[in-house]
């Protein structure tokens, strides 16, 4: 019978042994994503020289000297690792980056402008209070330029932005509340709304900034891992249903 080894050359028990293991405290799915990152791993080519200089900056960020052959065998020693087991880990990341870029890249527009509403940034001002009444009166006021908003705001609303003068922002469209993004949605920079009911409380909103997302560096980074993390919990989700994965996208790789 097949032994798993914690320790390479030190047997430590069965393959039945390590399936109940992985069930009864909760590993397959760590071991289904590892499985995952593997196959990437196992497929994305490096270099020699790449993988050099991933090495030799892994171990400087271990406070070692690359250059020091006993204190790099400590650190295998501590690890219980050979050194392929240091040059897969140190290029780990780096594997799966250029994955992501290769196979994922021609899909980032499209799933920009899918997202893009998620990710700009509204800033705005609120007032909340229960009495109906006086959301009315507050809106007459503002709207007659009686009163400057930060000040009715910081007397009067009874939600927290009361302490920044009724400022809110600036946030995701898609971490805001439902309501509030829709009453938004189809305003101007400026546009005061009509106090509206939500829950058990009246709110005054004005918006006072929308600033749309751009598909520049960052953001693209922020779509391929997106991407990338959707595929991934689809093949995760297929190997713990006991299903066969989608072969990988040889082909996007192999234009690169």
């Amino acid at each position: 019978m097949a032994e798993i080894e914690l320790h390479p050359g030190t047997p430590y028990c069965d393959v039945d042994t390590l399936n109940r293991v992985a069930r009864q405290q909760g590993l397959c799915l760590a071991i289904a994503q590892a499985c995952v990152y593997d196959e990437i791993c196992q497929l994305v080519q490096l270099p020699e020289g790449d993988i050099a200089l991933l090495t030799r900056a892994y171990l400087e960020r271990q406070q070692l000297d690359p250059d020091d052959a006993e204190a790099c065998a400590g650190l295998l020693r501590t690890k219980g690792w050979t050194h392929e087991d240091l040059h897969y880990f140190a290029s780990k990341w780096e594997r799966i980056d250029r994955f992501q870029q290769q196979v994922f890249n021609d899909e980032v527009e499209r799933h920009f402008l899918s997202r893009k509403l998620g990710h700009d940034q509204v800033t705005y001002s609120m007032i909340r209070v229960r009495d109906g009444d006086l959301a009315f009166e507050l809106h007459q006021r503002l709207l007659e330029e009686e009163a400057d908003f930060a000040e009715l705001a910081s007397r009067y609303s009874e939600g927290s932005e009361r302490e920044s003068g009724g400022r809110c922002g600036p946030v995701p469209f898609d971490q805001a509340h439902a309501t509030v993004v829709e009453k938004l949605r189809g305003c101007q920079e400026g546009d005061l709304l009509e106090p509206f009911f939500l829950v058990d409380i009246w709110l005054i909103l004005r918006l006072d900034q929308w600033e749309g997302a751009r598909l520049d560096e960052a953001m693209r980074e922020t779509m391929l891992e997106e991407l990338f993390e959707q595929w991934l919990d689809r093949r995760v989700n297929q190997l713990l249903a006991g299903q066969t994965p989608e072969p990988l996208p040889l082909h996007l790789l192999e234009r690169v």
